[in-house]
């Protein structure tokens, strides 16, 4: 056997090979890719059929006897649907043009400017990922509530006001801390199209006498297009679904968005009986939306890529000099910093010491009491919640470092036959929101809890994890799979080693830096994540995210706040530990 001329490890059939033989071989090789399909189909396929399958269900189960159109009649014609879905999109649309403003402009000053300590700066960037969006909204609404705000107070005593100048329940608000949040994704996208880029167009236009905000417009910003619309697509996909701002600051000033509106026609439905029908057929139009955004997202990516102007030796980085701009450029970072770090924090931190919510202030400084943190180590549910938690974020982990590993591996590196069909499948969740993967995953397992019998248990959460986390996993073992030169595997391979073999003694040790940041990305990330475990809760499977849920909706802010600290020093550590892994990952490619 020899390596296949197209640069894949899939082993040929010598040309006196028998037809029978050649039939069966054949069929081998399809062996991986309907083994590893048909689990991605359980994943993915499966959950979104029987949720397509109830909303025509008179009952709303999928098998349910009778067809109908009665829930789609419900939802679509409802009076309040054309303000559903506006609120929807003017809440998508606005958190996606803060954040990318925001990182656009961040990526530009760290990646392509000499702006001081930029390895700091990007520290500081990454790390709101350590403090889940609810924690967040939570922090502002203690900062800029027109009731108890401390910003609002100072305002207010500072310029004689009878009314607090700003609103954190509001449209504008929700808009204001989910951009914040979406800031460090929309860096971490754009971050490589601006240090990738080749400066000699720059130094070509300077020395035509191009200004900087000419040199933006006309060079920069043309050639980046590609990756900026892309993030653009990605995070309007993501902010069109998400549930935690828009439940936490949304719910109080009467603003539902889809994500809400699925969650209290399941929780909170006027009879008491979940409205599964309705949600499916509320689902449907918003599923065949993103995934047409997330088809674009697919293309725009495989755009930018061809915008790549690193050329080999010849390509030098060179920052551009910020001159008199440079105060404003590092007050800009240092605001950002205070917006989305700082002043969350520092609100969480002053609320988890105190006995019930009270404005921040210095008379009110007697009251702090360590008793919330006490409660962490004594209450039962508290310390069910973070083993659970702590269960479900290693199981994930591995299962999307292991199934991400094997689809790059059959994809990429062996090309065997479906493997096209693989990939799309792996990426295909991203296209799908967490509400929306816990509402299909009810369905799924309420129909087949008599054979897996998860429904109500921490492995329905692993599930619902791994489906939302594998596209994240894919890309990035995709992405570094690509970059691996496979002359040492076609070495071992004319050597006689078999390709299991070469995937354990010489890819994988190659891949480990790569794994272990996907790794530690996914744990962080499913300690934090509370929309498909809210939507899964059951009384044995409490997480710490829907404990925070719980204590906020419940009227316990303080135990909330001291919950999230925790947290919010746990998600602290595991990014530390991402980034080191990330870094070390790049000398192996």
């Amino acid at each position: 056997m020899a390596p296949r001329s197209d640069g894949s490890l899939a082993a040929g059939l010598a040309p006196s090979a028998s037809p029978g033989r050649r039939r069966w071989s054949s069929v081998v090789r399809w062996v991986p890719s309907l083994a590893i399909g048909a689990v991605l189909a359980y994943l993915v396929v499966v959950p979104i059929a029987l949720m397509l399958l109830s909303s025509v269900r008179p009952g709303g189960f999928p098998l349910d006897p009778g067809l109908t159109l009665g829930h789609y009649a419900s939802v679509y014609g409802d009076p309040g649907f054309p303000a559903l879905l506006w609120a929807t999109v003017e809440f998508g649309v606005g958190s996606s043009v803060v954040a990318l403003a925001i990182g656009l402009g961040l990526a530009w000053l760290i990646e392509r400017t000499d702006l001081p300590a930029r390895g700091v700066v990007r520290v500081l960037i990454l790390l709101p990922m350590a403090t889940p969006p609810l924690l967040m909204a939570i922090a502002w609404a203690m900062l800029l509530s027109p009731r108890v705000g401390f910003i609002n107070q100072i305002l207010t005593d500072a310029f004689g006001l009878r009314t607090a100048p700003f609103n954190i329940y509001s449209m504008l608000g929700l808009i204001f801390v989910q951009g914040l949040a979406f800031v460090p994704t929309a860096y971490l996208i754009l971050a490589p199209s601006f240090r990738n880029f080749d400066p000699s167009f720059e130094e070509a236009a300077m020395t035509s006498g191009a200004g900087t905000w000419r040199l933006i417009r006309r060079i920069l910003l043309p050639v980046l297009w590609p990756s900026i619309l892309s993030a653009a697509v990605f995070l309007l996909m993501v902010s069109l679904v998400v549930f935690d701002v828009p439940g936490t600051l949304g719910t109080p000033a009467h603003i539902t968005v889809l994500s809400t509106r699925i969650y209290y026609l399941v929780s909170d439905s006027p009879g008491g009986i979940p409205l599964y029908g309705r949600v499916g057929a509320l689902a449907a139009l918003f599923l065949v939306l993103l995934l047409a955004l997330a088809s674009a997202y697919h293309r725009l990516t495989l755009q930018a890529q061809r915008y790549r102007t690193v050329t080999g030796k010849a390509f030098r980085p060179r920052a551009m000099r910020l001159g008199r701009a440079r105060p404003a450029a590092i007050l800009a970072v240092i605001a950002y910093f205070l917006l989305s770090v700082a002043a969350p924090v520092a609100a969480l931190v002053w609320m988890s010491l105190m006995p019930y919510q009270t404005r921040i202030s210095w008379p009110a400084l007697r009251l702090a009491t360590f008793d919330n943190y006490r409660d962490l180590f004594v209450n039962g549910r508290v310390v069910a919640s973070v083993a659970h938690s702590a269960a479900i974020a290693v199981s994930t982990a591995t299962a999307v470092t292991v199934l991400a590993l094997l689809v790059s591996w059959l994809a990429v590196r062996l090309k065997v036959p479906g493997g096209r069909v693989l990939d799309a499948l792996a990426f295909a969740p991203v296209a799908i929101p967490g509400v929306m993967i816990g509402v299909a995953l009810v369905y799924v397992y309420l129909t087949l809890n008599g054979i897996v019998p998860i429904y109500g248990t921490i492995w329905i959460i692993v599930v619902a994890y791994v489906t939302q986390y594998l596209p994240f996993g894919s890309r990035t073992m995709s992405g570094v799979m690509l970059q691996l030169h496979p002359e040492l595997e076609e070495a071992a391979l004319t050597s006689g080693a078999g390709r299991v073999r070469i995937l354990w003694r010489i890819t994988l040790p190659l891949m480990w830096p790569a794994a272990a940041a996907v790794w530690i990305w996914v744990a962080a990330h499913a300690l934090r994540e509370l929309s498909s475990a809210l939507m899964l809760q059951g009384r044995e499977n409490s997480v710490v995210p829907t404990l925070l849920w719980d204590y906020w909706a419940g009227g316990e802010p303080t135990r909330a706040a001291a919950v999230g600290v925790g947290l919010t020093l746990t998600l602290v550590l595991i990014l530390g530990l991402w980034q080191a892994a990330s870094r070390r990952g790049t000398k192996f490619v």
